[in-house]
């Protein structure tokens, strides 16, 4: 009888001491990280703040007390920062959460609706500022993020603003989408995609909508028009290999570097991997403190962004011509390019 009660106590303290919300959803694998402690995600575990949720190949829904709903699809991870909410206080309530990977979908409730200010919604690369309304996040393995409004239940579209240090968009209309590819760079221009909601998972990063990544070429092109800077050049300037101790940055990227007379017929090369601009290769790799960004333009442009974490072989080809690239000795990932004319 003792243990009965004890038990009962235990799984009392873990579905209501100091409770923000609990889980409404489950299906599959899920766990709730709370401290040093795991918890397996079922139907009814109390939530609490700095709590993190993880998904494998299941699914977690959560309503906090104000009726925000938040569902954690596969293969995902969210972070509840903050909450705060007393309905008896209205307009003083707090939300923050963070999606570390995967995706999630966020229903807006009262703390929203009563002050949007209130709610800070994260992703490693951007910040939403809710407005009462739907959206889903799709977050890859180095930040980027797809950002997706969606119309509410009962049919209405409300707003969200996408944020980075560099710039905001503002989504107001059902599937419209941005992608953040880094804090330091504005979010792409608003694009519909053509997909229903049912179709908005881990495969975006995969495959990501042909809508936004018809977005991204254009926008990188404004870019690239806006930045040409060809008539200050002097062809006398040519630069060297890059301290690999140093920093580098896209201003290194210098178009004189490009030998346009290399064979292209049958050129291998294999490379070591470090930060700078390699001639032999035309690669210009810039450190960006969490990941690498290898970047490679000729009569083509290719610009791979990759976790400093994880291992990578690169398979780059361009006007005929074939690059490999390794940034670590041990590699458990493949990315191959070829472009053609």
């Amino acid at each position: 009888m003792l243990r009965v009660i004890i038990l009962l106590l235990l799984l009392f303290s873990i579905n209501s001491f100091a409770a923000i919300g609990k889980i409404t959803e489950e299906k599959g694998l899920g766990e709730v990280e709370r401290q040093k402690s795991k918890i397996d995600a079922v139907l009814n575990v109390g939530i609490e703040s700095m709590d993190n949720v993880s998904t494998g190949n299941g699914i977690v829904g959560i309503t906090f007390e104000d009726s925000t709903k938040v569902r954690v699809t596969e293969h995902s991870k969210l972070t509840i920062d903050d909450f705060v909410y007393d309905p008896k206080s209205k307009g003083t309530g707090k939300l923050a959460l963070k999606v570390a990977i995967g995706t999630v979908r966020y229903a807006s409730g009262n703390i929203a609706h009563e002050n949007n200010k209130n709610v800070a919604i994260n992703t490693p690369t951007a910040t939403v500022a809710v407005r009462g309304t739907a959206f889903t996040m799709t977050v890859d393995e180095i930040g980027q993020s797809l950002i997706i409004l969606l119309p509410n239940l009962d049919g209405s579209v409300g707003s969200i603003e996408v944020m980075t240090a560099a710039g905001i968009v503002v989504l107001n209309k059902p599937f419209q989408a941005t992608f953040t590819t880094n804090s330091e760079t504005k979010p792409s221009k608003p694009s519909i995609l053509n997909l229903s909601e049912s179709m908005i998972d881990n495969m975006l990063i995969v495959k990501p909508p042909k809508e936004i990544l018809k977005q991204i070429i254009e926008d990188s092109k404004v870019k690239d028009v806006l930045a040409f800077t060809e008539l200050d050049k002097n062809a006398l300037d040519i630069k060297v290999w890059v301290d690999p101790m140093a920093k580098s940055n896209e201003l290194d990227i210098n178009a004189l570097d490009v030998d346009y007379l290399t064979n292209a017929l049958d050129l291998f090369v294999m490379t070591s991997f470090i930060a700078g601009y390699n001639p032999s290769t035309q690669v210009y790799i810039f450190d960006k403190t969490t990941y690498w960004q290898v970047t490679r333009n000729t009569t083509q442009n290719a610009t791979i962004l990759i976790n400093k974490d994880r291992g990578y072989n690169i398979n780059l080809v361009q006007d005929g011509v074939s690059v490999n690239l390794k940034n670590q000795d041990n590699v458990s990932n493949s990315i191959n390019i070829r472009q053609s004319k």
